[in-house]
């Protein structure tokens, strides 16, 4: 059991609405709604732990080092009472160090070789599922593209990348609290946690000369380094793979419930620069991961609220994006806003892959604009993870031809 799923278990177990529900699922933002307008922006749990739901509370949380994970280096303990294993859960100064070398492989060359590729990559993609005249966004475009840009960055063999793809995605249910999650899918689990290291240590031994794999192989000579690299590794492909998913699956759901706001983009061109603006705006409305968990590391408090020291401390990004205090009108799809969204989280720990995330949805929104997607299915479903949020499955149908912009 890992952090945030520790920290989901004891949340949503203490949280005024049930989690578990198909309503929940399909909306939760309306029970955000609920509990922001009788609790405030910050909402004590029966157990001491607090919740944070409000905008302005959630960036002072995120970017306050009195908040953070208890970790001084992956070898240590977290707050939450299991091990680090990696820095993405440590604090500075420990997490500093790991952090930059990881930021050396993300390069202006490599994201320009990045950028070339996503977007030739989207664009054959959709261009393929365009010719039957209809496809699914997740298995036929999102999928596929996340899973060939991050397989790319780690350095996975071609052999490798089908089983390791399945392996991330299972990652991504163990954020889940255990009793949310089938015994028979728990196995799984825990089968891919044991083979993604495994195909992570083959990729790690094989030579290479740039991006990640690279950037942390080169601190990882002795056995307790090569197993944090290892850890690292399959925790920025359970997070980076499923985020991008997650990103385009619920801007494109977004966008066909919109019709208006579908056609304004569309308007566009759509323009690279009017896509990108939209994802953002997506980020927002709909965001990929739904919590970021912090414990108070010295005695705090948020918006007058006391906060000792070793109080958790959960931020519902999803609730905080639809503040009404910094967003007018919260719940409505708007591309003329500003937006200053926390999908990404903020400060220390801000998200290593936004910008990745972000050119992969702006490519397969831009190459899908451009073939006049419709929904096929009025029913959506969701991933049953409650921590990262993402359409399942979304049949569209799609003109063959490329429409020709004016």
């Amino acid at each position: 059991m890992d952090a945030s799923e520790t920290l989901a278990d004891d949340l949503m177990r203490q949280l005024p609405f049930d989690v578990s529900t198909e309503e929940f699922l399909q909306d939760p933002y309306q029970f955000f709604e609920q509990v922001r307008r009788t609790s405030g922006p910050v909402y004590r749990t029966r157990s001491g732990d607090v919740v944070v739901l409000g905008y302005f509370e959630a960036m002072s949380v995120l970017s306050d080092p009195r908040f953070g994970h208890g970790a001084q280096t992956a070898r240590e303990q977290t707050n939450y009472g299991v091990p680090a294993r990696t820095f993405l859960l440590t604090d500075p100064p420990g997490h500093t160090c790991q952090r930059n070398r990881v930021r050396r492989a993300f390069t202006a060359r490599e994201i320009l070789r990045l950028r070339l590729k996503i977007n030739a990559l989207a664009a054959a993609l959709v261009q393929a599922a365009a010719q039957a005249g209809h496809a699914d966004i997740v298995a036929d475009v999102a999928r596929p593209l996340s899973a060939t840009v991050i397989a790319d960055l780690i350095g996975v063999p071609d052999h490798l990348r089908d089983r390791f793809v399945q392996a991330a995605a299972l990652l991504v249910r163990a954020m889940d609290p255990p009793q949310l999650i089938d015994p028979l899918i728990r196995e799984r689990i825990a089968r891919a946690r044991v083979g993604l290291a495994r195909d992570i240590s083959v990729a790690l031994r094989r030579p290479a000369d740039a991006g990640l794999l690279h950037a942390l192989a080169r601190g990882a000579e002795d056995p307790m380094a090569r197993a944090e690299t290892v850890a690292t590794c399959a925790q920025l492909v359970a997070a980076g793979y499923e985020t991008t998913v997650g990103l385009i699956a619920n801007g494109m759901h977004a966008l066909l419930q919109d019709r208006d706001q579908l056609a304004r983009l569309a308007a566009t061109g759509p323009s690279e620069q009017a896509t990108a603006a939209a994802v953002e705006e997506l980020l927002r409305f709909d965001p990929p991961i739904q919590l970021a968990p912090r414990s108070a590391l010295a005695d705090a408090d948020i918006a007058g609220t006391p906060v000792p020291r070793g109080t958790i401390v959960s931020v519902l990004l999803g609730a905080a994006n639809r503040d009404p205090r910094a967003f007018p009108e919260p719940h409505r799809l708007r591309f003329d806003r500003q937006t200053r969204h926390l999908a990404f989280g903020l400060g220390t720990h801000y998200c290593l892959g936004a910008a990745l995330a972000r050119l992969e949805a702006t490519a397969a929104l831009k190459h899908l604009l451009a073939h006049s997607p419709r929904p096929a299915d009025p029913h959506v479903s969701y991933s049953p993870s409650r921590v990262a949020r993402s359409v399942q499955s979304l049949p569209v149908h799609l003109n063959a031809s490329r429409k020709q912009w004016k």
